[in-house]
């Protein structure tokens, strides 16, 4: 999943996208971070599960409070309501934002942050 947002993310302009870490350099950033979600979705007759609803935390940081909360409300903008649309070989039926941007204040290099969860249904 991280390698499909990521890869869709820099299709829309936003460039500085790592997935699974939040590395001490560059000073601006995106992160991508994967974390439970809510239970599959099972088809009647069958034990395997064909939908997924992972979450998904995307987090900035960057020198500048502005171009941070400017950054992370455009990956919210670009992320929030996508329905149905193949990214890599997966088709994503719906990605949401469980909430607006949010400020975590600021880091030991005060570098401003923030952070913003989305749920995902996605085909297994």
């Amino acid at each position: 999943m991280l390698d499909d947002i990521a890869s869709y993310l820099q299709q829309q302009g936003i460039s500085g996208v790592h997935k699974g870490f939040m590395p001490d350099k560059p000073d601006n950033l995106v992160a991508l971070f994967e974390y439970a979600g809510e239970p599959m979705e099972m088809t009647m007759g069958s034990e395997d599960a064909v939908l997924e609803r992972p979450g998904l935390q995307v987090r900035v940081r960057d020198k500048s409070y502005s171009a941070g909360r400017a950054r992370i409300q455009a990956v919210v903008d670009a992320l929030h309501g996508l329905a149905n649309e193949v990214l890599g070989d997966r088709r994503y039926l719906l990605i949401r934002a469980n909430q607006s941007p949010e400020s975590l204040g600021l880091d030991a290099n005060n570098r401003s942050e923030f952070v913003c969860n989305f749920s995902v249904l996605k085909e297994r």
